[in-house]
């Protein structure tokens, strides 16, 4: 748990927990899984993008693979900061309740 948040009313911390977990879901749901699911369906040997027969192009698999990348990296920031804000709102209660 960040320091910084010890100060923070546990009234605070919860409402922006809760933002939080649902920007996480909410990229989840947009981003990172139809990009997955995007990935697949591209890599697949009998993929729908594969217009000409030939095969999917590498440069192709690349670019989708660095957009996933960067995808990924983004809900990985959004869930280590909800992460803090949920062990933050877990100290602030067991202060609360002795334990």
């Amino acid at each position: 748990m960040s320091d910084s948040l010890k100060d923070v009313p546990l009234r605070d911390v919860c409402k922006e927990a809760e933002r939080l977990t649902l920007e996480v879901i909410d990229h989840l749901n947009r981003n990172l899984i139809p990009r997955t699911r995007e990935l697949h369906e591209l890599v697949k040997p009998d993929s729908p993008f594969d217009e000409t027969g030939a095969g999917v192009k590498d440069i192709t698999v690349r670019n989708h693979v660095a957009t996933l990348l960067e995808s990924q990296r983004f809900a990985e920031e959004f869930f280590l900061k909800t992460r803090d804000y949920l062990e933050s709102v877990d100290s602030h209660l067991s202060e609360i309740t002795g334990h």
